[in-house]
């Protein structure tokens, strides 16, 4: 069981003129020229999906000129059942969700029915970028695989906000009480990291072995964001007098991490730019198998071009373990040669795309 996104509507979004896309439960393929709209259609899914492009956090940059809003609405089929998604982002930053025909409390409803899992041209960046990339990749699989991981999360983020909004103000009255809170929902939030990245370590170096013997020592380390030799409780009381002088709280869960290593090394300063990409790429894959899974199935896959960014030998190795998912896949290319050679026995839906326009051809083809 796979979710499978069966139709798109998109409306202002960069270049893209307004589509109503059909699409195949397997594999899609946007087969156009650099700058034709491709990518875009790509951060449409990704809007609908998780609220914010994979390309930029600023609405205003996605919004085609001229337009005081973009909107995207899908029909998506999840564990059987069939699901309505909606939403409108304007160029102030307010968005408007639906969900079968209900204005929806949060952008969660949305990323609850349409699971995706990303592979682009700015992957690396999981691996060379800020470990807040790192938590909102590793918080992102939680909130698909495990049940109490959202009420856990939020609740501790509200008591880290209420501390430190004290700070802030100088006013620290009852400011025990809300170190306890974050004490208390930040070692639950902590374990259940702890434990899910041990099992997504286990799946990414079994995948790095398979793309690659670059990535034979490839491991993931998870850092809690303080001395777990203690309680959270002790290190927030250790570090009271300096936290007032800050005016924030310097430890805790919303300071962890999670280091990518090779043979205990920071991947950054080991893999070259390629190795770099084949890593995140077992990474990515890895989440998309601990999603599968779970009760609800397979993830959506979005892939950006992937011919360009990895050699022909493992472009042909990644596209092997997608078709091996039997996910829905949505995949540009610039190439239709590089169609042929990495999917040669696939049955493909195929999208041509020009000047913004999407328009496809006969269904079920084999290139």
């Amino acid at each position: 069981m796979s979710v499978h996104l069966q139709k798109l509507n998109v409306l202002g979004i960069r270049n893209l003129k307004p589509q109503n896309v059909e699409l195949s439960q397997g594999l899609n393929v946007l087969l156009g020229a650099n700058g034709s709209g491709k990518t875009s259609l790509l951060e449409a899914v990704s809007l609908l999906a998780l609220g914010r492009s994979f390309r930029t956090a600023s609405a205003r940059s996605l919004i085609q000129h001229g337009s005081d809003y973009c909107l995207v609405q899908g029909r998506v089929v999840r564990s059987g059942q069939q699901h309505a998604l909606g939403i409108q982002r304007f160029r102030n930053g307010a968005a408007h969700v639906r969900v079968d025909g209900s204005n929806a409390q949060s952008l969660t409803n949305l990323a609850e029915l349409l699971p995706v899992v990303l592979l682009d041209t700015n992957s690396v960046d999981l691996v060379t970028g800020s470990p807040e990339g790192r938590r909102r990749f590793l918080d992102g699989t939680l909130f698909h695989v495990e049940q109490g991981f959202l009420s856990c999360w939020r609740a501790y983020q509200r008591a880290l906000r209420q501390r430190n909004a004290g700070l802030r103000r100088g006013t620290l009255a009852g400011d025990e009480a809300w170190r306890r809170e974050m004490a208390r929902a930040g070692e639950l939030l902590t374990g259940i990291r702890h434990e899910w990245v041990e099992r997504l370590a286990n799946k990414t170096q079994s995948l790095g072995r398979d793309l690659s013997t670059s990535l034979e020592g490839l491991t993931l380390q998870f850092r809690p964001g303080w001395d777990v030799q203690g309680s959270l409780l002790a290190a927030l009381d250790e570090r009271l007098g300096s936290d007032r002088q800050q005016g924030f709280s310097q430890t805790g869960p919303h300071r962890a991490d999670v280091r990518i290593l090779v043979d205990g090394r920071p991947a950054s300063e080991v893999l070259s730019r390629g190795q770099l990409k084949l890593a995140v790429t077992a990474l990515k894959l890895s989440q998309g198998q601990l999603l599968a899974e779970a009760p609800a199935g397979a993830p959506l896959y979005l892939v950006d071009d992937i011919a360009a960014e990895l050699d022909a030998e493992h472009s042909l190795a990644v596209c092997a373990l997608l078709s091996n998912s039997h996910a829905q896949i949505i995949l540009t290319s610039a190439n239709q040669s590089d169609l042929e050679r990495l999917w040669p026995l696939q049955s493909i839906a195929l999208f041509h795309v020009e000047q913004g326009s999407i328009t496809a051809k006969p269904t079920g083809i084999s290139l």
